[in-house]
């Protein structure tokens, strides 16, 4: 039964809360008194005779002592009775807002069990004496008041599950007089049943002593109760769903709980389980007075949503018939509203016009040019409409009325001389009439179809085939004149070409997959185009090239292709001519891809139209990215660019221009550039093609030729001068001894000091003269193979106090790979020392970087100094290497000409490039050492 109910409840949304409160209220009392809480009161007799002896308030407390238990008694069953009177009144207001009979009827029941109630207090507290015999009267009248509360309940109940109550309006008529009579009937039996048991000879014995119960006939009204609760109430909430018929099943359960404490009672008034019972009866008459509460609440709340919905709906009809109102004021169509206006007879005679939209007042005066300035409202059709029974409209909108025919057609007013779009429904004893002038549209329907048969003559005399095929049918819908005449077939024949036919006719080689290249007609959107060129079988055999072109004619929802727009040419001469073309042109791109030199085409903006492999190599980037490149963008100085575009568009070619590009790796190549100018018919200029021929290396070794002449050379001076010049400073040297012996240094100080200037000066000359005859000798080189990384991290160990002197952030790329070259170890560290010491000089203390790389490329090793320093001009750049130039106050001039000096003699180079203010880059270059 608990699932069950547990069911209905989640049915008719019972707060879950108030179910299980009222299931721990009937559990509670039995719990505590496990855990041994006692609810009774000891039902003392009192003995007068001690009164006497006790004062006036011991009296009363001895008093109040003894009849404590009656008082709770007397309490819960008053609280109960009156809950009983409250719960009919209340059923009577749910009645008044629900009408639904059966409340009252229960709400009755429930106060006829709340009257026997009145009795039982009544008998028990001896207010009223039915009898004279010594019997436990309250046990009596307590088993007759619970088992008339289940059986006036079940009465109740049950009578509404044999006939449910009418829902016309008759017999809602009736329910008063229903809802009286078993009112009456209920109360009448009620008040009988008192008066039968008040006129009782004789009491039966209600309380016996066994072994389990003393109250055995209690266990009538727990039947009762169980008949209920099983069959009765389940089923007439389940007939008549409410918040109030969910309570009665549930206020089943304090109902046993009563009688099952009563029965297992002790016997005693007032003991614990009899202060229990009444208790439980209580709340047995509360749950369904708490039902009708929240049936009252939930009325009134479904009467707010109500009136809620109501004001929605208020609020949504606004809207719509301002929606109305607005598109009828801005509805461009002329809309008019007419009844009819009858004779005695009821045949219609005119209409008379009830609305009008502001367009049918403009559209209506313009065309009629009324004499009245008033409204049209109120003015008859023959009035607004002067030729309306002429003309016939008005026979057809007496049938619109008459027999509800519809009217919708377009109509021509030779009056007007206009066209009108017309249609008219029946709306009541009248009807709607809406039109609007549609001269316009019906002479751009005849514009249209005069253009479409001047199309049409353009189509069947173009010297092109035109076909308008079917998408999903392949069927072609229009075959121009011209197309019979490309292909061969007839225009008869080609509407009876399927799916097959065309297998046969069309090269499956030249378009591929058939089914793709339909689908991909299919799936042609709007704007989007399809070009083929494929070999057909002409009807006489031969196989002739056809260009194909593409558009969607007509297209679905979705955008795809419906019917398809094909313009065909016929292209085989110009297929012969392109493949003679072709031949040409590949012996001509054979020269052009296996040239060395670079050959490339570009347009007037220097953006590459074409360029061979040779310049993958060049400028070390792939073809992909070359064909999207410029050419200037190569070019080491922009005013090179523009000096190459200014004699090109002058003189229309260029011969052995010299240039500095620079590559992907930001290497410098040196190149001479041979170009030309292509012009159009009008002498426009279309392109510059030209080559590119690398003389970086005939340019480095013109350069190492060069240096090493000037070596040669200033060795040369180098040893004359120290021949000349050593002979006369030893004489200087030995003369200065001499003159020191012969003058006493200890006469005359001054002497000495003069001494010391020629002889300091005569060594300092001396040291010049060896370090010049150093940088110029070619040296014999102890060569080993050395690792260039490890080179050079021994060259900046030697220079390491000053780096971090001055601070300088040092960056070391080098290679993964095994990169050696043979070198005389010590001589080289000084080459490289030179450079790293000349670039820590060259940056400013705390903000200097030096970067150092080293690379294998092209079987060369590559070790790159880069200092973010003040860098070098360019005029200077060409000084770095000879003897005794400097820029440094205490410079001799000769550190980087040794270095040139050391790398020369490894066959090595060695290259400078440099930008004021933003630094130097140092690379020298040496030759793989081979792999032993």
């Amino acid at each position: 039964m608990l699932n069950k109910f547990n069911r209905l409840s989640a049915t008719y949304k019972l707060p879950r809360q108030f179910i299980w409160t009222t299931l721990i209220i009937c559990i509670l009392p039995s719990v505590l008194n496990l855990l041994g809480v006692d609810f009774g009161f000891k039902n003392e007799i009192l003995d007068i005779s001690q009164l006497n002896d006790l004062t006036y308030e011991s009296q009363q407390n001895l008093i109040y002592e003894a009849l404590a238990g009656r008082f709770v008694h007397v309490m819960l069953v008053g609280m109960a009775i009156a809950i009983a009177f409250l719960t009919v009144i209340l059923a009577f207001v749910d009645y008044s807002i629900k009408r639904d009979i059966t409340t009252p009827i229960v709400g009755v029941a429930l106060f006829c069990a709340g009257l026997f109630d009145v009795f039982h207090i009544l008998t028990a507290t001896r207010l009223i004496n039915i009898t004279n015999d010594n019997v436990d009267i309250s046990a009596f009248t307590w088993l007759l008041s619970s088992g008339y509360h289940a059986l006036i309940l079940i009465i109740g109940t049950g009578m509404f599950l044999v006939q449910r109550p009418g829902k016309n309006q008759s017999d809602q008529l009736g329910h008063t007089s229903f809802i009286t009579s078993i009112s009456l009937i209920f109360i009448l039996l009620t008040l009988l049943t008192i008066n039968v048991l008040m006129n009782l000879p004789t009491l039966p014995e209600s309380i016996l002593t066994g072994p389990f119960y003393t109250h055995p006939y209690d266990g009538v009204p727990l039947i009762l109760y169980f008949i209920a609760g099983v069959f009765v109430f389940p089923k007439f909430y389940e007939k008549y769903p409410s918040i109030f018929s969910q309570t009665l099943v549930l206020s089943l359960f304090p109902a046993i709980f009563t009688q099952l404490h009563m029965a297992f009672s002790a016997g005693v008034m007032f003991d614990n389980n009899f202060m229990i019972a009444h208790f439980m009866k209580l709340i047995t008459y509360g749950i369904p007075f708490v039902g009708l509460c929240l049936n009252y609440l939930e009325t009134l709340r479904n009467e707010k949503d109500a009136v809620q919905t109501l004001n929605e709906q208020y609020r949504e009809r606004q809207k719509a018939e301002k929606l109305i109102t607005g598109v009828l004021n801005s509805s461009s169509y002329v809309i008019l509203a007419f009844e009819s206006i009858r004779n005695e007879e009821g045949q219609i005679v005119d209409f008379k016009t009830l609305l009008s939209n502001p367009s049918a007042n403009n559209m209506l005066r313009k065309l009629y040019r009324y004499s009245f300035a008033d409204d049209l409202k109120g003015h008859t059709i023959t009035e607004l409409f002067p030729y309306v029974k002429k003309n016939g409209l008005y026979e057809e909108y007496v049938k619109v009325v008459e027999s509800d025919k519809k009217v919708q057609d377009e109509y021509y007013s030779e009056h007007l001389n206009r066209w009108f779009y017309i249609n008219a429904v029946r709306y009541l004893d009248g009807f709607v009439l809406v039109f609007d002038d549609i001269t316009e549209i019906k002479r751009n329907a005849i514009e249209l179809e005069e253009s479409k048969n001047f199309i049409e003559k353009i189509a069947n005399n173009t010297p092109t085939g035109i076909l308008v095929i079917d998408v999903p049918t392949l069927k072609p819908l229009y075959i121009n004149k011209q197309l019979p005449a490309i292909v061969g077939y007839s225009i008869d024949e080609m509407s009876q070409f399927t799916m097959n036919t065309m297998l046969d006719i069309v090269k499956g080689e030249d378009i591929g997959n058939f089914d793709a290249f339909v689908a991909n007609m299919r799936n042609l959107k709007e704007g989007s185009v399809l070009e083929n060129e494929y070999r057909f079988k002409h009807k006489n055999g031969s196989l002739r090239w056809l260009y194909s072109r593409q558009v969607a004619f007509r297209s679905d929802e979705f955008g795809n292709a419906t019917q398809v727009l094909s313009v065909l040419q016929d292209v085989t001469e110009r297929k012969i001519d392109q493949d003679k073309l072709l031949k040409s042109e590949r012996k001509f791109r054979s020269l052009f891809e296996q040239s060395k030199d670079v050959i490339f085409i570009i347009n007037r903006d220097g953006d590459v139209l074409d360029i061979n492999e040779s310049a993958v190599t060049l400028l070390g980037t792939d073809m992909k990215e070359l064909r999207l490149s410029v050419l200037p963008e190569f070019f080491l100085n922009e005013n090179e660019w523009k000096e190459f575009l200014k004699q090109i568009s002058q003189r229309g070619s260029v011969t052995d221009f010299e240039v500095t590009l620079i590559n992907a790796q930001r290497e410098r190549i040196y190149v001479l550039i041979t170009a030309s100018a292509q012009y159009d018919a009008e002498g426009r200029t279309m392109f510059y093609q030209g080559i590119i021929h690398d003389i970086t290396e005939l340019k480095r070794n013109v350069q190492e030729r060069i240096m090493s002449q000037k070596l040669d050379a200033t060795g040369r001076v180098a040893r004359t001068i120290a021949h000349e010049v050593r002979n006369p400073l030893t004489n200087v040297n030995l003369a200065l001894e001499q003159l020191k012996q012969e003058i006493s240094i200890e006469d005359n100080e001054d002497y000495n000091f003069y001494f010391d200037i020629i002889q300091r000066n005569c060594t300092r000359i001396n040291v010049l003269i060896t370090q010049l005859l150093n940088s110029t000798r070619a040296e014999y080189l102890q060569l080993e193979r050395l690792s260039v990384n490890e080179l050079l991290d021994a060259s900046l160990e030697l220079a390491i106090d000053r780096i971090k002197l001055n601070e300088i952030v040092v960056i070391k790329e080098y290679t993964s790979d095994d990169c050696y070259v043979a070198a005389d170890a010590e001589k080289i560290k000084i080459a490289l020392l030179n450079i790293i010491i000349n670039a820590i000089e060259a940056m400013p203390p705390q903000k200097g970087v030096l970067t150092l790389r080293t690379l294998c490329k092209n079987a060369k090793a590559i070790i790159e100094i880069e200092d973010n320093g003040s860098g070098i001009s360019e005029e200077n750049i060409g000084k770095l290497f000879e003897p005794f130039y400097s820029d440094k106050e205490n410079g001799t001039g000769l550190g980087l000409t040794s270095t040139q000096n050391i790398i020369l003699n490894h066959n090595g180079n060695v290259d400078v490039e440099s930008e004021e203010g933003l630094g130097t880059k140092f690379t020298v270059t040496f030759s793989l050492s081979p792999v032993e």
